[in-house]
């Protein structure tokens, strides 16, 4: 299954499947912002895994979106000297 895109206000959300032995998945995701990544890829699904591609890819989007609500991909303000 080819990567996914999905929109999230000014972000996207890059969502790949993986296959694990036994026919289950997991997914893993990067969130961009102007085609620079502001969080590194990150693995969604655990040890057993996800029953299918389309589970672990909507699995991925909703912990992408959980990490840009709470705060993933917002610059850091500068400390004043």
């Amino acid at each position: 299954m080819p990567e996914q895109l999905f929109l999230y206000g000014v972000y996207s959300i890059h969502v790949r499947p993986l296959e694990l032995q036994g026919a289950r998945w997991d997914a893993e995701y990067e969130i961009r912002h102007h085609d620079k990544a502001v969080q590194p890829w990150k693995t969604v699904g655990g040890d057993s895994g996800l029953p299918s591609p389309a589970d672990a890819i909507d699995a991925a989007h909703v912990q992408a979106v959980s990490d840009i609500e709470a705060g993933a991909g917002i610059p850091k303000p500068k400390t004043f000297p």
